[in-house]
């Protein structure tokens, strides 16, 4: 084995135990209506077409989590009982690393129990930290956004039909840092 493969593996090893955020290998692109090839699907709608993870900013209400509808060529979200549809100011979620990226199955008063994960930011409604979210309506996948600092028990908020939906049951967006690190085969000679 040579030393530069035990210098990758002790590297490797230290940086992820480190810090639990020091493996996170995900960065937001511009969406100007193209789906890049590694951006990350949050599910699909009900006619089983791809939909993405995507952040918006609208003035006045901050960065908030979205719904990017490739069909329609925009990003849905709410803010304040508010639904918006915007192609401007627009951002997708993308990785080298698609396998890293689970939804995890929550019930909004157990958000606290899962501090230790890592937990995707979705930016910000007015001063508060959102996470990323998901619920499936109408036999397709809705983005939406949960408060991190729960509070009353108050769920994920997502864009439905004209109006804004809210459930106390739902899927949170987690980067698992172990599916995330590169196999090394061992029979690979690094020089």
């Amino acid at each position: 084995m040579s030393l530069a493969y035990v210098l990758v593996i002790l590297l490797k090893f230290l940086i992820v135990s480190g810090n639990k955020w020091d493996c996170a290998d995900y960065y937001w692109r511009d969406y100007h209506e193209t789906i890049p090839d590694d951006a990350i699907p949050a599910g699909t709608d009900s006619h089983g077409k791809p939909l993405y993870i995507g952040l918006a900013y609208v003035r006045g209400y901050e960065l908030l989590p979205a719904t990017i509808l490739p069909s329609e060529k925009l990003a849905r979200t709410t803010a304040y009982a508010k639904v918006f549809n915007t192609r401007d100011n627009v951002k997708i979620l993308c990785s080298p690393y698609p396998e890293a990226f689970e939804w995890i199955s929550i019930e909004s008063r157990d958000l606290h129990k899962y501090g230790k994960h890592n937990l995707i930011p979705g930016g910000s409604e007015v001063g508060e930290n959102l996470y990323i979210g998901r619920v499936f309506r109408d036999n397709g996948v809705i983005v939406g956004k949960i408060f991190r600092h729960e509070r009353q028990n108050r769920g994920i908020w997502f864009p439905l039909k004209n109006t804004h939906g809210n459930s106390l049951s739902y899927e949170i967006l987690n980067y698992n840092c172990d599916s995330a690190i590169p196999k090394i085969d061992p029979r690979v000679n690094v020089e």
